[in-house]
């Protein structure tokens, strides 16, 4: 004799997450468009279209298929799977420009430390949730105590990343973990001994590190508008993409050259498809299109944050803050960067660069949100 199963059946979710979403996607493949069309190929183009429905169709099958809270076990082996991965890498990845973070897999190059940052925020927000009446009382002694393996794994996973050189990953993770940290309610002390653990680290990795570390810190001083003592007569080799890429800036005044006009995409900007990518859209679209792009993803970080704090249950709220929280600080460190606000550091733009592996895993990170987002009913 059959039982009857109860099954829940989505009946609504967040369309305008949804929409600027697929918006912010569809700027990506213009400007992909637009800089294939005066470049030596049109693959970029294909091949970034193609990313783009198999990332859409990830992460709708996430947003339909996946019970999160059913799931929620499979988060520390998450997070070893992404160290084992981080450590392949090491051995076998490919090295790019003197980093070695990628693992090249044919058509698509897979870079781990991506899965990383979002593996971590699942760890969290399990852990958070789990241990939360805890964290309210932790004190640094007894955080360091009733969450070592939290420490443990975080501080392997960042000693990894820090060693595949791939510093922008390790801020942008930093970050979101620390804000998780805020919003899950820790003590001030133990924010404040956290946040100086992580000045005193990075001013380690930046001072006794790589010297192109050093050389990026020397053209930001000449460029950064927080320095008064900018010198811009002594420019160099190592300056030329910031130069580039403020001129560009610049250039676009209010409503921007044009796209038959941009100067930039014809090779004047090495990295105009990943890193840069803010940039072509602010020359030849002008402040108003840069800052549509901009406002696109402030939308969708607000809508999602609100969307997730408003949850009854506590490891979605803080899953859907922290995913969230990860994809926004991605465009705060890539457009700083390319308003030279913040120094030079190699990450793309959340759904627009070209790049599979990110625009997959941050698909993904999205079709979770809506997934958090969804109302069920039961039949």
């Amino acid at each position: 004799m059959k039982r009857n199963r109860a099954q829940r059946y989505i009946v609504s979710f967040d369309k305008l997450i949804l929409l600027a979403y697929v918006l912010l996607c569809l700027v990506g493949l213009i400007v992909m468009l637009d800089i294939s069309s005066v470049q030596s190929s049109m693959m970029y183009f294909y091949r970034q279209g193609l990313f783009f429905l198999i990332s859409f169709s990830i992460a709708v099958a996430i947003l339909y298929a996946f019970d999160l809270e059913k799931l929620r076990f499979l988060a520390p082996y998450l997070v070893y799977l992404t160290l084992i991965l981080l450590v392949f890498v090491l051995v076998k990845g490919s090295t790019i420009k003197g980093a070695t973070r990628q693992i090249s897999l044919g058509f698509i190059s897979f870079q781990p430390s991506f899965l990383a940052r979002v593996a971590l925020v699942f760890y969290f927000a399990h852990i958070l949730d789990k241990r939360h009446e805890e964290l309210l009382e932790a004190t640094p002694a007894k955080f360091a105590t009733n969450f070592a393996p939290l420490i443990i794994l975080t501080g392997a996973t960042f000693i990894l990343i820090i060693l595949e050189r791939h510093l922008s990953t390790l801020i942008i993770g930093g970050a979101t973990l620390y804000g998780m940290l805020i919003y899950a309610g820790a003590k001030k002390r133990l924010l404040l001994l956290i946040l100086l653990i992580g000045i005193v680290g990075g001013v380690g990795v930046l001072t006794h590190g790589a010297d192109y570390r050093k050389a990026r810190l020397t053209t930001y001083k000449k460029y950064s508008l927080f320095f008064k003592d900018r010198n811009t007569s002594k420019a160099d080799n190592s300056d030329y993409q910031v130069k580039e890429s403020l001129t560009a800036l610049t250039s676009g005044g209010w409503i921007g050259t044009g796209i038959a006009r941009g100067r930039a995409k014809h090779y004047y900007l090495p990295e105009a498809r990943t890193d840069y990518v803010f940039t072509i859209i602010a020359e030849e679209f002008g402040f108003l299109g840069a800052i549509i792009v901009f406002g696109l993803h402030t939308f969708l970080f607000f809508r999602a944050f609100r969307m997730a704090n408003s949850q009854e249950s506590q490891y979605l709220k803080f899953l859907g803050v922290g995913l969230a929280m990860n994809i926004f600080c991605n465009v705060l460190v890539n457009t700083g960067v390319s308003m030279s606000i913040l120094p030079p550091t190699g990450n793309t733009l959340p759904f627009i660069s070209y790049g599979g592996s990110a625009l997959l895993i941050d698909s993904a990170s999205l079709g979770v949100i809506l997934n958090i987002s969804a109302k069920r009913r039961i039949v």
